[in-house]
């Protein structure tokens, strides 16, 4: 969805008014791109990981934690006074579920499975990840992804402890 279909959304002095909330909720206006906001958010979130994939685990969990609450404080604010529940431009819960996949990730092709993976979950939305979007504005926009990455990030781990213990076989 384009910045401009949004305007009808935000009117341009809510937009002005709320620049910084709207950036930071639209992973710096990637949830703007005409098509695939999501899967460019999750692409933005893992680019972004990338650089992070050396400091110790702590320090990475730190941050994930810390972009999770601001995405919290984030999209609460636009969708309640975009008066929208889940608006599409919103793309940091992607990228903080993205993070959660990542945590402890450091290769390549850990980080393509996740990639994949995380979209496979995120678009399906299994059980309970589809039941956890009905919570209330911010944390229902949120805790959908971050459990994708939950089960993302274990998914990884399984896939490349089963590949490690067949190719000794």
């Amino acid at each position: 969805m384009s910045l401009k279909k949004n305007y009808k959304i935000l009117p341009f002095n809510q937009l002005d008014k709320n620049f910084f909330w709207v950036f930071i909720s639209s992973g710096a206006l990637i949830g703007f791109l005409p098509t695939c906001p999501g899967t460019f958010g999750s692409l933005e979130g893992l680019v972004l990981f990338w650089f992070l994939k050396n400091p110790p685990i702590i320090y990475q969990l730190l941050l994930t934690l810390g972009i999770t609450i601001l995405g919290i404080i984030a999209s609460n604010f636009v969708s309640k006074f975009s008066k929208n529940r889940d608006p599409d431009f919103v793309v940091i819960d992607e990228i903080a579920g993205m993070w959660v996949s990542l945590v402890g990730k450091h290769s390549l092709i850990e980080f393509v499975l996740a990639f994949i993976i995380f979209r496979i979950f995120d678009i399906t939305k299994p059980y309970p990840i589809k039941k956890s979007e009905k919570l209330s504005y911010g944390w229902g926009i949120m805790a959908d992804d971050i459990i994708a990455g939950i089960f993302t990030n274990f998914s990884v781990t399984f896939l490349l402890y089963v590949a490690k213990y067949l190719s000794v076989i």
